[in-house]
């Protein structure tokens, strides 16, 4: 006898949504950014929007803003704000900087956010890595959602 099953909700259906773009995205590298320390939402973006400008600088050279379709992509979101606040994003990249992201990363990160650390691990199975990284995401915590500057224009997730 078969079960029925219930219709999905709005916010079991977005999620969904966001887990199959981002597995579909493709992600070479699942990192964690780690505050250990309290800051704002905005803080925390700001920081790491910072952390991927000096990290594709050092991948690229100074005209990395001149180079958009040779920068690293991520899609991230932000977890815990009100508790432990940090980042989880899943990049795509090319196999040399998948190869030198740890080098390079670690004292960026070490240098914008004295306390932080970064855990780095390779995405073995794309779908995985997206359940984990949307398991807060919601339509009314899509403020958490991020993404580069200049690939934001080109993507759109219905909230």
């Amino acid at each position: 006898m078969a079960q029925a099953t219930a219709p999905l909700t709005r916010a079991e259906k977005y999620r969904a949504d966001c887990i199959r773009w981002m597995a579909d995205y493709g992600p070479d590298l699942f990192v964690t950014f780690v505050f250990n320390r309290w800051i704002s939402m905005d803080e925390a973006q700001r920081t790491f929007e910072e952390f991927h400008g000096r990290f594709d600088k050092k991948l690229l050279g100074r005209s990395y803003m001149d180079r958009p379709d040779e920068r690293t992509t991520y899609i991230a979101t932000i977890e815990k704000p009100d508790t432990n606040i940090h980042i989880h994003a899943l990049f795509k990249m090319t196999a040399e900087q998948k190869e030198r992201f740890g080098e390079i990363a670690v004292p960026i990160w070490k240098k914008l956010v004295k306390a932080g650390n970064l855990d780095i691990k390779p995405v073995h199975c794309p779908e995985g890595a997206a359940r984990y990284v949307t398991k807060e995401l919601r339509p009314e915590t899509s403020d958490r959602l991020l993404m580069p500057i200049h690939k934001e224009k080109n993507t759109k997730i219905a909230a």
